[in-house]
């Protein structure tokens, strides 16, 4: 309208003007027509533009909706709630490292806290003016469910929109948002899952809780852990209002310090009514946990502790299941990979993503944390499968132990220790149970108690009477309980403990004879165990200084043996071992070395020259050289035997350490005082390092240095 009534307003005046001014046609129609086209020509383009463009165009949906600070029910703060800062600032330096799309994912097992601490960083942002969406993400139609609602409140959400168009719709509107958002998903089970909500660009930000570590492939995981002690004690003493530090430090460690457990327990100190701590810590270890620690009304904990960690363990696989209850029944001191079968790595992988098992710095072993053990094998007590749990356990125990060959013994003992420190464990779960009960523990009890015998042999070669001695005691009573007094099994284990006590004490020579007789009249005069039993009878006396008696003892023994066995009988074997040695201490050392050479001939032809108890014998044959006054012949045999062994078992091997000993003793009587001196202190200062200072031999080998030193001074 402007654009035409403007120009021929003009035009008109122009008209007049010329045609007042006496103009010629000519240049009247000129004027005019330049006064209407100059200002035409821009309001006709203005016009134009007007024309295409008559208005603004509709806001989209989502700018007319307004913008909610919370989507989603974010947590309140629990009493006495702990805010673990170093936590904290972990998470605000992921998210500040990474400005664009940043994902934190907390790892941790159930009730560790990941929730509040995700609910106290959410709350934060609030306080911010950063908006939060709090997702729950534990199932898939929970996280659908939430992400459904975010997508309605944003006004993002068409009414035929189907589950996966709606997660593109949010993530698309999570990464064009120019301003800050947070998105929590809590409890999130599968990454597969949350993935297509994950922007890939823009500056919202997503914080993940869960208990399964692969979530590290969508973004930077921070591991959440128990409380340290001091957090636990303070939140004890802060949540319960009273100061009981050490009673509250032995109820943290007790529970573990675990966060939603101790948390339960505080709500039932507080009461009502008030409980004092002692109190309930007896309760506590008398008590399943899924009573004791069931989720108290009113707490802001969806779950007891033992309903969470069961919940854990029902998303894992038939393998991970049967090794998380093997697991949870051996010692608490962890298990090494080296007694787990190869074939278990991914069932212990999965145990490990999913927060269920936790692992050394070298990750060389493995751990079950108090809680998880406990409710695992609550559960098993109540379906009846912690007998079979405990056998289990047991066989891939006795797998390890039997494989040890008595040269592999020193090389393997921290896994032998192990072994022994587990199955002391198994045997404390099968002696809870009650006696009515025993004949479902049986066939576990047997591998248990084989296990420990296994362990109390290797023990005994390497010559370890302190450990080995309660280790094979505990399972003569344990078959004498679950057998029978006269059960061959029984009477082995009984041998076993007569070995173990094997120090010139009168106890082990009458346990020697009780087995004797027992395998006498149960297996029969001739049978090898009894004559075995006889011949390590005779041989305590040796022991025992009565060298003599033991002469007379073993030649009937040796008599009956090469009546009913093999030449080449192990029994027989150890029998003129037993022989040897005892003619020496009787003061007939001549027949002894004959003894020695004739059985250290017959050990290289059926075991070879450097089989360990063929070095035993030589070292034997070159103490039976220094007692004949062949000091040369003792000195050069000690030092071969030693290096041998030095180099076929180890330097610190016990029989390497026994040798040297031995060579100690032969300098003195060669008269090299020096180097008596100098091997006795080497020798004694390993004793006390390798086997402990309160080893049979590791005392002889203290008082051997002292007596070595006192000579030396008095010359």
């Amino acid at each position: 309208m402007i654009a035409a009534v403007v120009p021929s307003m003009a035009g008109v005046t122009a008209w007049w003007i010329c045609a007042a001014g006496g103009l010629g046609l000519d240049i009247t129609s000129i004027v005019v027509g330049l006064v209407v086209l100059l200002p035409g020509t821009p309001l006709a383009i203005w016009a134009g533009q007007a024309e295409s463009n008559p208005g603004p165009l509709p806001a989209p949906k989502s700018d007319l909706h307004p913008m909610p600070a919370v989507i989603g029910e974010v947590p309140r703060e629990p009493k006495a709630f702990e805010p673990r800062p170093e936590l904290s600032a972990r998470v605000e330096q992921v998210f500040s490292a990474r400005q664009v799309a940043a994902v934190c994912a907390l790892a941790g097992g159930r009730g560790v806290g990941k929730t509040h601490l995700a609910a106290a960083y959410a709350r934060h942002c609030i306080e911010q003016g950063v908006p939060v969406a709090w997702l729950h993400a534990e199932t898939v139609d929970q996280l659908h469910g939430s992400v459904d609602q975010m997508a309605d409140e944003l006004g993002l959400r068409g009414d035929a929109d189907d589950a996966a168009t709606v997660a593109r719709k949010v993530r698309a509107w999570l990464q064009e948002r120019q301003e800050p958002y947070l998105v929590v998903a809590d409890n999130a089970t599968d990454p597969d899952v949350l993935a297509p909500l994950i922007p890939s660009y823009g500056r919202a930000r997503v914080l993940i809780t869960t208990n399964d570590h692969s979530f590290e492939r969508l973004g930077t995981l921070v591991t959440v852990e128990q409380f340290n002690e001091d957090e636990a004690v303070r939140y004890l003493s802060t949540r319960v209002g009273t100061r009981d530090g050490d009673g509250f430090r032995s109820l943290a460690e007790e529970l573990d310090r675990l966060p939603l457990a101790l948390a339960i327990a505080a709500a039932t100190l507080v009461g009502p009514p008030r409980l004092p701590c002692g109190a309930y810590l007896v309760r506590l270890r008398s008590t399943p946990i899924e009573v004791l620690l069931a989720r108290p009304r009113g707490e802001p904990y969806p779950r007891g502790v033992a309903q969470a960690i069961m919940l854990s363990a029902g998303e894992i696989g038939p393998a991970a299941a049967h090794l998380l209850g093997e697991l949870s029944v051996l010692s608490t001191s962890g298990v090494g990979r080296d007694l787990l079968d190869p074939r278990t790595e991914t069932a212990l992988a999965e145990l490990g993503a999913r927060s269920l098992v936790t692992f050394s710095r070298d990750d060389t072993t493995a751990f079950v944390h108090r809680l998880i053990r406990r409710a695992v094998r609550d559960q098993a007590e109540r379906d009846g499968t912690l007998a079979a749990m405990i056998e289990s356990a047991a066989r891939r125990l006795r797998v390890a132990v039997e494989d040890v060959a008595d040269q592999d013994t020193w090389r393997k003992f921290p896994m032998i220790m192990a072994v022994a420190d587990h199955a002391t464990a198994l045997w404390e779960a099968v002696e809870q149970t009650p006696d009515d009960e025993w004949a479902q523990v049986r066939a576990a009890a047997e591998v248990v108690l084989h296990v420990r015998l296994t362990v109390a042999h290797h023990l005994i070669y390497l010559n370890d009477q302190v450990r080995a001695v309660p280790i094979a005691e505990a399972v003569a009573l344990g078959r004498e309980k679950l057998l029978g007094a006269e059960h061959p099994d029984t009477l082995t284990a009984l041998h076993t403990l007569a070995h173990a006590s094997e120090d010139g004490s009168v106890q082990a020579t009458a346990l020697y004879h009780r087995a004797a007789a027992e395998r006498a009249r149960i297996l029969g005069d001739d049978h090898p165990d009894t004559l075995w039993s006889r011949a390590c009878a005779a041989f305590s006396y040796t022991k025992a200084g009565r060298a003599s008696e033991a002469v007379t003892l073993l030649d009937e023994v040796l008599a009956d043996q090469r009546r009913v066995l093999d030449p080449d009988h192990a029994a027989l074997l150890g029998a003129r071992f037993f022989q040897a040695c005892t003619k020496v201490e009787a003061g007939r050392p001549e027949e002894g070395i004959t003894l020695f050479r004739r059985l250290i001939a017959d050990h290289e032809r059926l075991f070879g020259a450097d089989h360990p108890e063929t070095w035993v014998i030589k070292g034997q044959l070159a103490r039976a050289y220094q007692a004949a006054a062949r000091t040369d012949e003792a000195v050069h045999t000690y030092e071969r035997v030693a290096e041998r062994q030095a180099t076929v078992l180890g330097a610190d091997h016990p029989d390497t350490l026994i040798t040297r000993h031995g060579l100690a003793a032969a300098y003195e009587a060669a008269g090299r005082t020096a180097e008596a001196l100098d091997e006795y202190e080497w020798v004694a200062g390993r004793f006390e390092a390798v086997m402990g200072p309160e080893q049979k031999l590791t005392k002889s080998a203290r008082d051997d240095l002292e007596r070595a030193r006192r000579t030396l001074q008095q010359r």
